[in-house]
């Protein structure tokens, strides 16, 4: 069964008619059938812009081939004199529906002409093979009233055939003519084929990966449950995604536009830091359709790509008040300028980091949607790392949000500190215990530095860990110019320094603001830049900085800058009631180098 819900069915699959039918399957086939619960996909159509697809269950086996299940809970009502379809639940609400029988046909079609498309369909499955669909009415009786010319009964299942889907499966699968000689046999091959292409499990690189050594091997694997919230977006057009860090958003958000992009859709994708959107341009692949960076880089090459007064206009017709309304507000505005004289249009549209694109930014994007209504638009986003300017308004209304639970970046250690900065919603621990966050207490900047100095050659020379993969990280930015000073000039062994270069080479070790390292991740952290903090002003900052850590968290400040911080933390989680298992002293141990 893919997904394999477990116990988690009920929270998982809504309808109850699905449940019945996916309990009915899951005991009742041999482990030779495969069976694809609530499968998806958008794909051109010709004549059409777009064709969205979805079918509640594709079983697929290696000598009968395919069958489509289109479920229905409920009762069921047929008017041959409109040809309106409705259902009616318990409490005797009656709905209109598709008709199931052409929805359950049509996913038959799309799904074939899908696979057929696949490079390998025609190597591994040469000649016609097997495909038919049926209807599954879970909660009827009889389906006596229901059959007809394009409803024969061998089609149609009902309550009864819960007991014995093996059997009514067959009955299905032989109406369509599994048992004729002149069906070619799907084999394992040809399953394998459909089951990467409906329920493609997939690894993918943390976005630390393009800026570690090539020899760093980690990757995410994505939990099924996570998988499966994916999957729950199906088809829908216009979608939020919201997680906390380390949730994996930036991950999708690649993915998703590479999906898109696999099917034809010429993909837009955007994010607001420039540091993150270099990443992500190295990580697309350039045979396909996308078109990538931040917000302002993009709006840059098109300046370029197509001259004009754009943001000289922009500039006189919306003076700035304040050195933001530059970025927020003129460069949107000149975006505006360009593309009332020039078309440039996407299929798709994939915002990561939305919280901090600004409200201006979204009236151009949709500008250059190819169809206003039709278009996908997904945004992910979290608002805990609003760090720039507030979005108040996103093109996306609240019903089609859905929410990233697990934290798959972090260690469970890391996450005990991460969590209490946490708000709006829930983020689960991840698996890996990972070694206690230390606390390196050193007074003033010139001990500080000595301090991190000889953390930083420790880590290099007694742990092998390779330069690039350390970064330090400063919370209090307005520090950062003098601090930054200060530790550049500093000389260590081996050729080592300190860079502010977003893209460390060798022999660099990266010193940032957390809010230009926001969207990125590394194995090791180093935490700076707490001079006299107050962690309710310097909230998101300290949260985006200490989630950025794959394996190993480092704090080092003064004393009482630490001692501030832990009891924030610790006061934090007592009012949300957390608990992760462990003592205070075991979630924050100090360590000293």
């Amino acid at each position: 069964m893919l997904p394999d819900y477990g116990p988690r069915l009920v929270q998982m699959v809504t309808s109850g008619g699905e449940r019945k039918v996916y309990e009915a399957l899951r005991t009742g086939l041999s482990h030779e059938f495969t069976v694809l619960h609530s499968v998806s996909w958008i794909a051109r159509a010709p004549g059409d812009y777009a064709q969205d697809g979805e079918a509640d269950f594709l079983l697929v086996h290696p000598r009968l081939g395919l069958l489509v299940i289109e479920v229905k809970g409920g009762g069921i009502a047929h008017d041959a004199t409109t040809g309106a379809w409705t259902s009616q639940n318990r409490e005797g609400h009656t709905n209109k529906i598709k008709n199931p029988f052409e929805q359950a046909k049509n996913a038959k079609h799309q799904i074939l002409a899908l696979l057929q498309k696949h490079p390998d369909w025609q190597k591994l499955v040469p000649r016609p093979i097997c495909i038919g669909h049926a209807v599954w009415l879970p909660d009827l009786v009889s389906a006596a009233a229901l059959t007809g010319p394009d409803r024969p009964h061998e089609l149609i299942l009902t309550h009864a055939d819960l007991a014995r889907a093996a059997d009514v499966i067959q009955r299905a699968w032989d109406f369509a003519g599994s048992q004729s000689s002149a069906r070619y046999e799907l084999g394992t091959h040809g399953t394998a084929l459909v089951e990467k292409t409906f329920a493609r499990s997939f690894i993918v690189l943390p976005t630390a990966a393009a800026r570690i050594s090539d020899e760093e091997q980690k990757r995410i694997e994505l939990t099924q449950l996570q998988f499966s919230r994916l999957k729950l977006l199906g088809p829908r057009r216009r979608v939020g995604i919201t997680g906390g860090a380390g949730t994996g958003k930036t991950l999708l958000a690649l993915e998703k536009a590479h999906e898109l992009a696999r099917n034809g859709f010429k993909t837009l994708l955007l994010v607001y830091n420039n540091a993150l959107g270099e990443h992500l341009a190295s990580s697309v692949d350039p045979a396909l359709p996308i078109t990538t960076g931040s917000f302002h880089s993009f709006c840059s090459r098109l300046f370029e790509q197509y001259p004009g007064d754009y943001l000289e206009r922009a500039k006189r017709e919306h003076p700035a008040k304040s050195n933001s309304d530059y970025w927020n507000i003129q460069f949107p505005a000149a975006l505006c300028y360009l593309l009332e004289e020039h078309e440039v249009k996407f299929d798709a549209i994939i915002v990561d980091e939305a919280q901090d694109f600004a409200d201006e930014f979204w009236f151009p994007l949709q500008c250059m949607m190819t169809d206003a209504e039709k278009t996908p638009l997904y945004l992910f986003y979290d608002r805990n790392q609003q760090l720039y300017r507030k979005t108040e308004n996103f093109p996306i209304g609240t019903d089609n949000e859905f929410s990233l639970i697990e934290n798959c970046r972090n260690t469970a250690q890391i996450h005990s500190v991460v969590r209490p900065l946490f708000t709006g919603g829930e983020l689960n621990a991840p698996s890996i215990e990972g070694v206690p966050v230390m606390w390196h207490e050193s007074e003033g900047s010139s001990e500080q530095i000595r301090q991190i100095k000889a953390l930083v050659t420790c880590l290099v020379t007694q742990d092998g860990i390779k330069p690039q993969d350390i970064v330090v990280l400063f919370v209090r930015h307005v520090f950062y110019p003098v601090f930054f000073g200060k530790i550049e000039s500093e000389k260590m062994t081996d050729g080592l320094h300190f860079t502010k270069n977003t893209q460390a080479a060798d022999k660099e070790i990266r010193v940032l603001t957390a809010g230009r390292f926001k969207g990125l991740e590394a194995p090791i952290v180093i935490v700076w830049g707490l001079r006299e903090i107050s962690v309710e002003d310097s909230r998101m900052e300290l949260y985006v900085a200490l989630s950025r850590p794959k394996n190993e968290l480092h704090m080092v400040g003064s004393g009482g800058d630490l001692k501030t911080i832990r009891e924030y933390l610790q006061n934090a989680a007592q009012s949300a009631n957390l608990s992760s298992g462990r003592t205070e002293s075991q979630a924050t141990a100090s360590a000293a180098t």
